[in-house]
């Protein structure tokens, strides 16, 4: 568990060099179980049935991200804020618009639903109401049970696209993009409408603790946060998201105000430059895969995206690399994540921020 000390340190440090983008201290750099980005780990024991129901989603069937991970981490003098959020191996906006959840040993997934683009045009969206509520009554329980080192951060509600992918199977989505651009557009709207309604009911529940927010990404706000996302768009050239669903990236920044940010693989991420020209988003969030680019390769992007916004960095993979690169960077606006894999103690971290940043460890 993290002290109230430890936590004071960390905030004063996001707010003035990832948030204010001062020049004062190193940024912030966040120890990362990455398991938790597997969250079926956190079954207690398998489901029963192939499919599963808002009913399954209880505290006897599943762990919380806390108990899970941070309740004890051998690495507490890191800046990551501590978190938990509704189950994140559900997906949540695809269950709600219809798909079947189904369960396998390895992950939860959505199944599509609509064979064809006219079904898509006149689905009901939302399709299954007891999703949301279950949503909302997963919220109110980790809210009213936080530990005092423990934020209530957003559930992953992926973007319009992600959920069109969902409905229509990933092939058939890509090719209605080409086929019915306009049905897309107009079902993209609608689901839209339901991932601001998610937003809104999780700060309805979620107040701020020691003066801001928490967030999956192990990051602190100073105002309501979460992270966007249109993944399935990474295979497609950026003009698709530009012309199609850029406007609702938009929209959700205008609504919820000056904390968004916008989640992105290093794999696909052909459509940062219209991401940045939103205005009044926070910034970017990468994650560095093993197949995409070597960091050198992205010193570039990361540049350019510093130059003008902020950089959210997690290291999934190529820490390795990582040395080479940073003293390249900016540090005004950067937050890193790194695996606790990599620095797995204490004295790694501190040794591992004096190397970089020797005067402001």
């Amino acid at each position: 568990m993290k002290t109230t000390a430890q936590l004071s340190v960390s905030i004063e440090r996001f707010q003035r060099v990832f948030w204010k983008k001062l020049s004062e201290g190193r940024p912030p750099i966040g120890v990362v179980n990455t398991d938790i980005y597997l969250p079926v780990k956190y079954l207690r024991r398998p489901f029963a049935r192939q499919y599963v129901e808002p009913q399954d989603v209880r505290t006897d069937t599943v762990m919380t991200d806390y108990e899970f991970a941070f309740a004890e981490r051998p690495v507490n003098c890191d800046d990551w804020i501590p978190f938990a959020a509704p189950w994140r191996a559900i997906p949540w906006l695809e269950a709600w618009c219809g798909c079947p959840v189904r369960f396998s040993s390895g992950s939860l997934g959505p199944d599509p639903i609509c064979d064809s683009i006219e079904a898509l045009a006149g689905a009901p969206l939302p399709a299954r109401e007891e999703w949301f509520t279950c949503l909302r009554q997963q919220t109110e329980l980790l809210a009213a049970s936080a530990p005092p080192d423990c934020w209530i951060s957003p559930t992953i509600l992926r973007g319009p696209s992600d959920v069109l992918a969902a409905l229509r199977g990933l092939t058939n989505f890509l090719c209605d993009l080409r086929d019915a651009p306009d049905v897309i557009a107009r079902a993209a709207g609608r689901i839209h409408q339901l991932l601001i309604r998610a937003i809104d009911e999780h700060f309805s529940v979620v107040k701020p603790k020691c003066g801001g927010y928490g967030h999956i990404f192990g990051y602190w706000a100073p105002g309501p946060t979460i992270a966007l996302q249109e993944d399935a768009l990474g295979l497609c050239h950026p003009d698709l998201y530009r012309d199609l669903f850029m406007t609702y990236t938009a929209e959700a920044v205008r609504h919820l105000g000056p904390c968004v940010v916008f989640h992105m693989h290093s794999t696909g991420f052909q459509h940062f430059r219209q991401v940045l020209r939103i205005p009044g988003l926070a910034g970017l969030q990468m994650t560095i895969e093993a197949n995409g680019p070597p960091l050198a390769d992205l010193l570039p992007v990361f540049r350019e995206i510093l130059e003008q916004s902020r950089l959210l960095l997690f290291l999934d993979h190529r820490f390795e690399e990582l040395s080479a690169v940073l003293p390249r960077l900016p540090r005004e606006g950067l937050y890193l994540a790194i695996p606790a894999s990599c620095l797995k103690n204490e004295a790694a971290f501190l040794q591992f921020a004096k190397t970089h940043w020797p005067t402001d460890v």
